[in-house]
């Protein structure tokens, strides 16, 4: 008899294990782009939940340009501390916070500490592994790079609209 625990879920070509690790992602190894790392934890179109689950580790001091896409975020604050801007409005984060980023609402995000800090970052409807994985592909390391985020970010339905917040401040 087969344990529902026990299987792995399939759908597509993505294959869910039951359980991944800390240290684990569904990719292999952590997707690297823009300086940080990010671990898949459950692909779009994993089972029947359309969302995807990651863990964002990002470096001292780091966070994304301002952007807005078609799909709603939700941020899980693990560990360290975050400055978020969405839609204009500023507030610090810690460890347990959660943060809400509607879909097409202009949003960023910077660790404020001087170590790795850790999220759980949520997307609906989820896809946005592809996005990560191509900027990894492509070799993107700049996120102060607009003009080139933008050529590969259109295709998932993001919008760069300007610079992360530690290049605003500078």
């Amino acid at each position: 008899m087969n344990s529902p625990v026990a299987r792995a879920e399939t759908s597509s070509s993505v294959v869910h294990p039951p359980v991944v690790r800390s240290g684990e992602s569904l990719t292999g190894s952590p997707i690297r782009f823009v300086g940080k790392e990010t671990f898949v934890k459950l692909a779009a179109g994993s089972g029947s939940c359309p969302i995807t689950i990651l863990e964002d580790v990002s470096p001292a001091h780091h966070g994304p340009p301002l952007h807005a896409h078609e799909f709603e975020e939700f941020f899980y604050i693990l560990s360290g501390e975050f400055l978020f801007e969405v839609d204009g409005n500023q507030v610090c984060t810690y460890p347990g916070d959660f943060v809400r980023a509607p879909a097409n609402i202009p949003h960023v995000f910077q660790n404020t500490t001087d170590q790795a800090a850790k999220m759980l970052i949520v997307a609906r409807p989820g896809g946005i592994e592809d996005y990560f994985a191509e900027l990894a592909e492509k070799l993107m390391t700049d996120p102060k790079d607009v003009a080139g985020l933008n050529a590969i970010s259109v295709h998932y339905g993001i919008t760069i609209l300007g610079s992360p917040m530690a290049a605003r401040k500078a």
